[in-house]
């Protein structure tokens, strides 16, 4: 078994809020801010070039952001970075999750541990994001924190 990381969990929310359901990563990790005091989230809109200086060596650093993905609306899963890597994706970002991620590893500036989960969305138009992932946010907060060993009191589970 792994040692877990002794820095920060830093929770990072990639997408934009004007892109319909691209907003869905910021707006989970705002909610997620509400939750719980043992974790630093972070909101980051637009070029993803600036993610390697968002964390120390030590941190434990959680991604979210909105994917296009088979299956139902609103669903929250892991996505190994390196499948990232392989994946041909668009993104609307200037810089994408993929590419900062390499940056990082070429800056010799990757933290202890990285993870990408990814929440199914289907519209990335100019707009609102759907009503089916807005009233979905408190829940996709709960499943998150749930998967980072988390409580809604504050106190960390498992670490």
């Amino acid at each position: 078994m792994i040692d877990p990381p002794v820095g920060r969990i830093v929770v990072i929310g990639v997408g934009h809020r004007d892109r319909a359901d691209d907003g869905i990563g910021p707006a989970v990790v705002d909610a997620l801010a509400h939750r719980t005091d043992q974790v630093v989230t972070l909101v980051r809109e637009g070029d993803l070039a600036v993610l390697p200086l968002l964390w120390e060596p030590d941190d434990d650093v959680v991604i979210v952001d909105a994917i296009v993905d088979s299956g139902p609306a609103g669903k929250l899963r892991e996505i190994d970075p390196e499948q990232l890597r392989s994946a041909s994706m668009v993104s609307t970002h200037g810089l994408d999750v993929v590419d900062a991620i390499e940056l990082a590893r070429r800056l010799h500036c990757m933290p202890a541990r990285l993870r990408v989960f990814g929440i199914t969305a289907g519209d990335f138009g100019y707009g609102p994001m759907s009503r089916e992932l807005h009233h979905g946010v408190e829940r996709l907060a709960a499943e998150l924190l749930n998967e980072l060993g988390c409580h809604p009191d504050g106190v960390l589970g498992g670490r």
